[in-house]
């Protein structure tokens, strides 16, 4: 009889760093965890994902990020070591020593000792499994001593099982089936529209519209990967180079630092000042002059929004405060702005402007200039079909909330 194991894509090893990276994020805090080299963790990635003829992860923002076919190998190896490690704590009630069958067991250890269990003797096992007598020996003893505690009592016909042989027994009889399908899961996986999104966002970016987008795109295409991150200019302009993320959204500059990196106009916005709506600055500021010694909350330095505030104050002959509070999201921009007597220079769509918090409350001073745009920067060179759909998205959404305007009361 031929070994079982031989038609096995992954080793349990393999399964164990496939998952380790998941949690850590990279292959080198996964060696760290698995008390494994980083090349020896590479290694088995490499192998891994030869033997399953796919990428299992790609490089992202945050570190190793999933494929969609990475998800499902993924939850297999998941399933896997979870059984595992059920039984180990299981066997864990018999012995106060520490068990190791969740970091070193293997399939030649299960399969083993589950056909000794089987057909009663180590040389029929032996047999069965095309070994020698002494190679099943061996593995009984490297797993008996994984458990700390003995797996068979011996009888004048052969091996009589423990508890803890059955238990492992058992396991192999479960898990056994999952490592047989590795190849059929995937390849039985919907034939639709796979692959992963990454979307940075700048701060103080009219948000609200990339949730609808991301919500559409998983309502058509489910087996999509969908991500969004929040970050600074530089960031994401050097995660979008690398290929870390596939574009980013936020307002539009004078052109991107860096020629590889196109801009897309998507939404004329303007900047706005805003506070508390019961703040008596309503009552008594007609012009900026009247803001000179308010506290202020805006976006950080670098950013455009931050350079407009300082272009305010020059524009009167007079200093920028120093007392600026930044804030590094809109949401929470508007939250303290609510709770405090800051005043904060944030910029709305026409429609966001209409549907402004009731707490909250423009300031009626006409600003220099309020123009902007918001866009979406794109790689000249990596374009795809998902980043086309999320554009489309993203344009419709616009669109949307152009006609609700139009269509909405005066």
């Amino acid at each position: 009889m031929n070994n079982p194991i031989a038609s096995f894509p992954l080793s349990l090893k393999q399964c164990r760093v496939i998952t380790e990276i998941m949690k850590k994020g990279t292959e080198k805090d996964a060696s760290v965890s698995l008390n494994l080299s980083q090349s020896s963790v590479s290694r088995a990635l490499s192998q891994a994902e030869q033997a399953l003829q796919m990428s299992v992860f790609t490089r992202g923002w945050s570190g190793a990020e999933p494929t969609a076919k990475g998800e499902v190998v993924i939850s297999s190896c998941n399933n896997l070591l979870q059984a595992i490690a059920d039984t180990e704590r299981h066997l864990q009630e018999n012995t106060t020593a520490l068990l190791k069958l969740r970091a070193y067991v293997e399939w030649r250890h299960l399969v083993t000792i589950e056909t000794v269990v089987r057909v009663g003797s180590a040389s029929l096992a032996a047999q069965t499994l095309g070994m020698t007598q002494p190679a099943v020996s061996k593995t009984l003893k490297e797993i008996e001593n994984m458990v700390q505690q003995p797996l068979f009592s011996r009888a004048r016909h052969g091996l009589i099982p423990n508890t803890a042989a059955k238990q492992l027994a058992s396991l192999w009889l479960r898990i056994s089936p999952i490592a047989q399908s590795f190849q059929q899961t995937l390849q039985s996986l919907p034939n639709e529209l796979t692959g992963r999104l990454s979307v940075g966002m700048l701060s103080f970016s009219c948000q609200d519209i990339v949730p609808i987008a991301f919500a559409a795109i998983f309502k058509k295409h489910s087996g999509i990967r969908l991500q969004a991150m929040q970050g600074p200019y530089h960031m994401l302009a050097n995660a979008l180079r690398q290929g870390e993320i596939d574009c980013f959204l936020g307002l539009m500059r004078k052109g991107p630092i860096h020629p590889e990196l196109i801009e897309l106009p998507l939404l004329d916005i303007q900047y706005a000042l805003i506070a508390r709506a019961d703040h008596p600055v309503h009552d008594y500021a007609k012009t900026l002059n009247d803001l000179t010694n308010e506290r202020w909350i805006v976006a950080r330095h670098g950013t455009p929004i931050r350079d407009y505030f300082e272009s305010l104050f020059y524009s009167i002959d007079n200093k920028p405060p120093i007392q600026a509070l930044e804030m590094l999201t809109f949401a929470s921009s508007e939250e303290l702005v609510i709770h405090s007597d800051a005043i904060a220079l944030l910029f709305y769509d026409d429609w966001n402007i209409k549907q402004l918090n009731p707490r909250l409350k423009q300031i009626p001073i006409r600003l220099p200039n309020p123009e902007c745009t918001l866009g979406i920067t794109l790689h000249r060179e990596r374009q795809s079909t998902l980043i086309q759909m999320f554009i489309e998205e993203l344009q419709l959404t616009i669109n949307n909330k152009l006609t609700s305007k139009k269509n909405s009361p005066a």
